[in-house]
């Protein structure tokens, strides 16, 4: 196609590994780990006080790479999880959000579910595609994607996540 340009996903160089003597850096990399990665502007909303220095620990000792497109948001993925792609970056950014905002709201990630501090636990999906099952809570990357979520889901859109909490984002589709 004459004429297309495609932005590829930039990612630092490998490096040795090192070691973490930082608990703060530990906890962060946890966290990483549990999302798959998340965007600069999601940590330094969960690590406010040093998250350049804890992703500069990280990123010496090789335990996370910084990814990128031109115009797009920094995202942050563990060494130990797939690099996201042309065609997973904004999913993968948008569960970095989600991922922040339920941690900030005293939730968890647990694999492909959402754990709330009720106990309650649904499954998460990031649409497009269109989630499978009864139930569930799915991560928009645009809004024009809800005509994908089942009715009975809980759904928020990946750009309400930047700029508000979760209970403000997350809605049911009748």
């Amino acid at each position: 196609m004459a004429g297309v340009v495609m932005l590829a996903v930039l990612v630092d160089p490998v490096k040795e590994p090192g070691i973490i003597v930082d608990r703060r850096a530990e906890r962060l990399l946890a966290f990483l780990e549990k999302c798959a990665g998340a965007p600069e502007a999601a940590i330094a909303l969960l690590f406010p006080k040093k998250y350049t220095l804890l992703l500069k620990i990280l990123r010496g000792a090789d335990y996370v790479r910084r990814c990128w497109k031109p115009g797009k948001e920094p995202f942050w993925c563990p060494a130990n999880k797939p690099l996201p792609t042309d065609e997973t970056y904004e999913a993968r950014c948008a569960l970095g959000w989600f991922a922040c905002r339920l941690y900030e709201a005293g939730g968890r990630l647990e694999g492909k579910e959402a754990a709330f501090r009720t106990g309650r636990r649904l499954p998460l999906a990031v649409v497009p595609p269109k989630p499978e099952g009864k139930e569930g809570i799915a991560v928009l990357t645009d809004g024009s994607s809800l005509g994908l979520v089942p009715g009975g889901w809980y759904y928020a859109v990946y750009e309400n996540l930047k700029e508000r909490g979760l209970r403000e984002c997350l809605r049911k589709k009748n």
